[in-house]
C-alpha cells in the first residue's frame, strides 16, 4: 500500500510555466520506466512533496509482479496528492507535444457538431450574462472580461509568442476603446477564467495594474522557501525578474485617469492563470474584490520533458500577490457574494462610491 503522508512539504521548486491541462485519456499511461523517472522529479521537486511516502510507492513499482496498469493508478494519485491537484502526466498524443504540422491540425480542427453547438450555445449565454451584467454598472463604469487563455504551442515557440501579444493587445485594445470621458472606474470579471498561461492577460491589463502616477512595477511573485522571483510590468512588456516575457512596445497604452478605481470578480471556476491574475490585482490602491473563493490552485507549473515523449506538469511554487501574500490555496474575495446575490451590483456600488466617480457627478 502507498502511503500518503499528512505534512505539507515546504521547499518547492522554481517555475517555469503556468498551464491547467486536462487528464490524461484513462487507457494512456507512461511505461515503467518513464513511470519511475516521474517519481524522481516529483520526490526532488514537487510543492507537496512529503505527503506522498515515496519509497513505498517506489517499491510497488519495481515489484516483479508490477502490472502497470495497475500501479499507474497509484502514481496518478501521487501526482494529484503531491501537486494538490495542479500537476498532470501529459501523454505523447497531447496536442501541444506534437510536432508543429500535428499541432497545428489539431488546434485548428472544428470539433464534433454536437460539441460545437455546446460550446455556440455557452459562448452566446456568456454574451447574454455579460450584457446584462453591463447594464447593471451603467455607462461610467468600464467592464473587462478576461477568460482563459493558453496559446497555440509551447511557451517559448514563435506561435506562441504571435499569439499572446495578439491576445494581450486585442485586451488593451479593448481597453482604449472603453476609456471614454466618462469613465470613471472598471470591472475585470475573471468569473470564467479557468487559466492557461498568465502572462498574456497580465500584459493586456495593464492599464490597470498601474497605479496613479503611471506605474506597475511588481504585481506578483512565485516562492518558494529558498528563493523569490516577482512578476513586473514595464516598457509595454511583462517581466520575470530580469526577463522580458512578452512586449507589446510603443502600443502600449495608458489609461486617461491612471490609476482609476478596479473592482475584480472572481469566483470557483477561477484557476491557476485565473488566480495569478486576480493576486496581480490585490494590493493595488482603490481596488476591490468582490465574489467566491477561487478553484485553489494559485501555484506554479513547470513542464518536464520524459523520455518517450510525453510531459510532467511539476507544480512547484506558491503564487503571491506584490506584498508576499499568498499560500498556494483558494482566494478569498474582499467581499463575499453570496448565491443568488448580484456581483456587478455590488461591484458598481462600491465603485460610484469611490472619490474618482463621486467627483465625476
Amino acid at each position: 500500500m502507498v502511503m500518503f503522508l499528512r505534512s505539507r512539504c515546504t521547499r518547492p521548486a522554481l517555475l517555469a510555466s503556468v498551464l491547467l491541462a486536462p487528464m490524461a485519456n484513462a487507457q494512456e499511461m507512461p511505461a515503467p520506466p518513464v513511470q519511475l523517472r516521474i517519481v524522481a522529479v516529483l520526490e526532488r521537486e514537487a510543492l507537496y512533496r512529503d505527503k506522498v511516502d515515496w519509497q513505498a510507492l517506489r517499491t510497488r513499482l519495481q515489484a516483479p509482479d508490477a502490472d502497470p496498469a495497475k500501479t499507474w493508478p497509484l502514481l496518478r494519485d501521487a501526482i494529484a496528492v503531491s501537486s494538490g491537484g495542479h500537476g498532470r502526466w501529459l501523454p505523447a498524443s497531447y496536442p501541444l507535444l506534437q510536432s508543429p504540422s500535428s499541432r497545428a491540425t489539431v488546434v485548428g480542427s472544428q470539433p464534433p457538431p454536437a460539441t460545437q453547438r455546446t460550446h455556440e450555445h455557452r459562448a452566446k449565454q456568456q454574451r447574454t450574462d455579460q450584457q446584462r451584467d453591463m447594464d447593471t454598472v451603467g455607462r461610467r463604469i468600464g467592464w473587462m472580461t478576461v477568460g482563459a487563455f493558453s496559446g497555440g504551442g509551447p511557451g517559448d515557440s514563435v506561435a506562441w509568442q504571435r499569439a499572446s501579444v495578439a491576445f494581450a493587445g486585442t485586451l488593451q485594445d479593448a481597453i482604449r476603446s472603453k476609456d471614454r470621458a466618462e469613465r470613471c472606474g472598471w470591472v475585470v470579471d475573471l468569473r470564467r477564467n479557468t487559466g492557461g498561461n498568465m502572462w498574456p492577460m497580465l500584459l493586456g491589463l495593464a492599464p490597470l495594474l498601474e497605479d496613479a502616477g503611471g506605474n506597475a512595477p511588481r504585481v506578483g511573485a512565485f516562492t518558494t522557501a529558498d528563493s523569490e522571483r516577482s512578476w513586473f510590468l514595464h516598457g509595454g512588456a511583462v517581466w520575470l525578474e530580469q526577463k522580458n516575457l512578452l512586449d507589446v512596445g510603443a502600443a502600449a497604452y495608458r489609461l486617461r485617469h491612471p490609476g482609476a478605481p478596479v473592482a475584480v470578480l472572481f469566483g470557483p471556476r477561477t484557476a491557476s492563470a485565473g488566480e495569478a491574475t486576480s493576486l496581480a490585482f490585490r494590493g493595488r490602491a482603490n481596488t476591490r474584490s468582490f465574489g467566491q473563493p477561487t478553484a485553489g490552485v494559485s501555484t506554479g507549473n513547470r513542464t518536464e520533458l520524459l523520455p518517450d515523449g510525453s510531459a510532467l506538469l511539476v507544480t512547484g511554487n506558491v503564487m503571491v500577490d506584490r506584498n508576499g501574500q499568498g499560500d498556494g490555496r483558494k482566494i478569498a474575495p474582499d467581499v463575499v457574494i453570496g448565491e443568488g446575490e448580484d456581483a456587478a451590483a455590488a461591484a458598481r456600488d462600491w465603485l460610484l462610491a469611490q472619490p474618482a466617480c463621486a467627483s465625476a457627478t
